[in-house]
């Protein structure tokens, strides 16, 4: 398929790439192309013409880092506008369900995806990567081959926003449990265990998360919870937002920190 790719930054790599690798003829779009040799040494053309890279798409994707820039890009800056009739949008970008369903109403002849996911780079590249997916279920149908290239469980959970509901719920629980994991590391320091041998223990039991994995990498957790706390309060953000009146029991306390 022709896939169009908006967003070639740590995520958006990977899955072009992985696109690319499946048989797909990938173009990308990027403000700085010339930054993007791996990109191009993998055969994939990458422009910083934004309208023509859409107007090529039979499946465009969208791997930017917030809603702000997501609105920019497809909106403002006229992706949406350019997309050829009968062709999908596919939001990876975790946004708000209301902002999905606010693009899905632009325009009746083409199909948006919200696709929130779950995993990393490394996920992304082996094809491993979870697909949370909002939409219509044709238009998932047809764009299968282009996620399944870089996602192994694809889960359609109902009409446009229905994957960014689910995926903001997701991080809401990572959040949580990236806290609950520093406080229990913070614990093993003041008792003078060893953070090695303490995280390689706690990770086989039952107190193993990604989470802990996560922060266990390096062995410094406090600085690799500092290098993703900015993702973590953009999502908790999204998340509070659309739960609005909702009760959130106790993952309200364990993800205040992250509330700006």
């Amino acid at each position: 398929m022709r896939v169009a790719w908006i967003g070639l930054g740590a995520m958006g790599r990977p899955m072009a790439l992985a696109a690319a690798k499946a048989g797909h003829s990938v173009r990308g779009y990027a403000r700085r192309p010339g930054e993007l040799a791996e990109i191009k040494s993998a055969g994939i053309p990458v422009t910083d013409n934004l309208l023509e890279t859409a107007a090529y798409a039979e499946v465009a994707c969208v791997t930017l880092f917030s809603e702000v820039q997501v609105r920019e890009v497809v909106l403002d800056g006229g992706v949406l506008s350019a997309l050829p009739t009968g062709s999908i949008l596919v939001l990876h970008s975790t946004v708000s369900p209301d902002f999905a369903q606010e693009v899905a109403a632009l325009r009746a002849d083409i199909a948006v995806l919200d696709a929130g996911f779950s995993g990393g780079p490394d996920e992304a590249a082996s094809g491993q990567l979870t697909l949370m997916v909002g939409g219509d279920a044709e238009a998932l149908e047809r764009s299968r081959p282009v996620l399944s290239s870089y996602g192994d469980h694809i889960a359609h959970l109902g009409p446009v926003g229905a994957g960014m509901t689910l995926k903001v719920i997701n991080n809401l629980m990572f959040a949580a449990n990236i806290a609950i994991a520093r406080d229990a590391l913070r614990l093993v320091d003041r008792q003078g265990l060893d953070l090695g041998t303490a995280l390689q223990t706690l990770s086989r039991g039952s107190a193993g998360s990604t989470a802990l994995r996560l922060l266990g990498r390096g062995g410094q957790p406090e600085a690799t919870l500092d290098a993703i706390r900015h993702y973590l309060e953009k999502d908790v953000s999204i998340a509070r937002d659309g739960a609005r009146a909702m009760p959130l029991g106790t993952l309200d306390g364990a993800t205040s920190e992250f509330v700006k």
